[in-house]
């Protein structure tokens, strides 16, 4: 029952759309309506900041959170998931074009810069989409859990500090790097240039960040980064602030605007397709795997959280397959990516939707509010979107989650801060494949240490029991060992050299049992290595007994030609019967072995 239902969770299809279609309800409108409204009313803020972030026009992020949302919410299986651009995948974005942009293209600048990375977010965003949608249709799903959560939780601190850093510029006037560059080289030429600073800038920024942190704290039903904007906005607008000239050393005179960075119908008429050139693939490809696995990774962990509260199944590979049909088809307008959404998330259950169709209805009340918001949103300074995007930043990151990192296993906290100091001291895309790499290998050193230890065997009381520490050294004619764990490649030196120690200590052993229950992955190396001790053991004149073992195993060794070899009467699977029945038959046969 519990294989088929794994298998029901993997399988891919629409019939979790239908069925929602079909039992859709009146009262399911009302609560799905409100959650919605709620979650655009969010979305539609940090869409226009997080085009800002990456360079692109607003349209791009709008765009993502309407198409994308929509579509991941169709194909998806969670109910309460909302997907969008989030922090994360976004400055993993901006940190991949702005290296390609200075590495192919350094002096290129204005509207031919805009272009570029239109073409760049095409070709990044479908292998992006290719990737995810492959990982779904190949049941990839369960290979991010290699990604541990000390991992995530120290890249998400990481890249929200080097959100923040990249975003320090805007917020003070200061001209940006044009180069990619780590946070802490970054924070260097930030104080370096801090006597650059625009005092209208600055001014507007630090007005709408204490706005923001105010109206967070007078916990008002309507989205706090919304009414920051429009206060802000309607004070540029009455008091003209933008037409200010009171330039800084870098030459800015005035207030930038999103207005200066595109309209928002720059690209609704616009179709694009990638461009299929093998030098910006070869460059693109390793942050591209990197943003589909964190986006997949993100996605996967906020559906099954959010079906903890609901108490409804998620198909993990479903939810990918979703995002990567997202992502893929936003690639084709040059939007931003998308990725599971905290915040949006968090609302949309606080709000308690009921349906997938709650995120499908705010990807409609987005598309509403572009349409008849645009000129009020050519207003918005950038600095004020700025300041939203660092104090989304400074809450990115749970402080209860990051102290159960640190204080869980000193291997966790290990992890954690190197890949948080990867961050800020090297590329995001190093740092995380360093955060990565260093997971995995703890993970190997724990799999490739299976526990074994030794049993008591008395054979005039035929007594078992585990072996205390006094009796390790004791002679016996007959010994029984037990192997738990993995028992792969990477483990079997272990237990060879442990055996091996084992028959050379105790000479006046006849008969070795090996009890296998709790083995898992016995592969061909294992299954090479038992053959080896089987060989070793015989030269001696004594006998190897292997019990208890368990399916998976006695397929290895059949097919490996082992059952012959040892002897079929040598070895004890584990049958209908108890596991212990097993090795008392082994225990049966080394009584006998030893009359003969």
């Amino acid at each position: 029952m519990e294989n088929q239902n794994t298998q029901n969770q993997d399988e891919l299809s629409l019939r979790l759309l239908k069925q929602d279609l079909f039992r859709y309800k009146w009262e399911f409108f009302r609560f799905d309506i409100w959650a919605a409204l709620s979650v655009a009313l969010i979305a539609f803020p940090q869409a226009l900041a997080y085009s800002i972030v990456v360079g692109l026009p607003p349209i791009c992020g709008l765009l993502a959170s309407i198409f994308g949302t929509a579509i991941a919410a169709l194909l998806g299986s969670s109910k309460n998931l909302v997907v969008g651009p989030n922090n994360t995948t976004i400055l993993l974005v901006q940190v991949t074009l702005t290296s390609i942009l200075f590495k192919f293209f350094p002096d290129v600048d204005g509207e031919a810069r805009v272009q570029i990375l239109l073409q760049l977010m095409v070709l990044l965003l479908c292998m992006v989409g290719l990737f995810q949608i492959l990982a779904a249709l190949f049941r990839l799903g369960s290979v991010i859990q290699f990604v541990s959560f000390p991992v995530v939780i120290g890249y998400v601190l990481g890249a929200s500090l080097a959100l923040i850093g990249g975003q320090l510029f805007t917020f003070l006037g200061i001209e940006a790097l044009k180069d990619e560059v780590s946070l802490f080289e970054k924070l260097k030429v930030l104080i370096l240039n801090i006597g650059k600073v625009h005092p209208p800038t600055a001014g507007v920024g630090v007005l709408s960040f204490a706005t923001y942190v105010t109206l967070r704290k007078l916990k008002l039903k309507a989205p706090s980064s919304l009414l920051m904007l429009f206060i802000v906005t309607m004070l540029v607008y009455l008091f003209q602030l933008q037409d200010i000239d009171l330039p800084n050393k870098d030459g800015m005179r005035a207030l930038q605007l999103i207005g200066d960075q595109g309209k928002l119908d720059y690209l609704f008429s616009t179709f694009q397709t990638p461009i299929f050139d093998l030098r910006m693939i070869n460059a693109l490809l390793p942050m591209a795997f990197a943003i589909a696995l964190i986006s997949m990774l993100e996605t996967t962990a906020l559906a099954k959280n959010a079906a903890a509260t609901s108490g409804h199944r998620v198909g993990v590979n479903q939810e990918i397959l979703g995002l990567g049909a997202s992502n893929f088809f936003l690639s084709f307008f040059g939007a931003l990516p998308v990725s599971g959404s905290i915040s949006r998330t968090l609302v949309n259950c606080a709000h308690k939707s009921k349906t997938r169709f709650a995120a499908l209805f705010s990807a409609c009340l987005v598309l509403v509010f572009a349409r008849f918001l645009g000129d009020f949103i050519q207003y918005i300074p950038l600095s004020a979107l700025a300041a939203l995007i660092i104090a989304t930043a400074m809450r990115a990151v749970d402080l209860k989650q990051l102290k159960l990192c640190v204080r869980s296993t000193r291997s966790d906290a290990f992890v954690f801060f190197m890949t948080l100091f990867s961050c800020i001291f090297f590329s995001l895309h190093i740092a995380f494949y360093i955060g990565v790499g260093a997971s995995i290998i703890f993970y190997l050193r724990r799999a490739s240490s299976p526990r074994v230890w030794e049993y008591f065997y008395d054979e005039e009381t035929e007594e078992l029991r585990p072996a205390l520490e006094s009796e390790a050294d004791l002679r016996r004619r007959i010994r029984v060992v037990n192997i738990e764990g993995e028992l792969f490649f990477g483990a079997v030196d272990l237990f060879q050299s442990t055996m091996k120690a084992i028959a050379e200590d105790d000479e006046s052993m006849r008969v070795l049992i090996i009890r296998l229950k709790h083995v898992r992955d016995f592969d061909a190396t294992a299954a090479m290595a038992l053959r080896n001790l089987c060989d070793y053991l015989k030269k001696s004149e004594r006998q190897l007994l292997v019990a208890s073992i368990p399916p998976s195993v006695w397929k290895v060794l059949k097919k490996a030609r082992l059952l012959s070899y040892i002897g079929k009467e040598n070895l004890f699977p584990i049958g209908d019967e108890r596991a212990h029945v097993s090795l008392d038959k082994a225990l049966v046969r080394a009584r006998e072995l030893l009359v003969d």
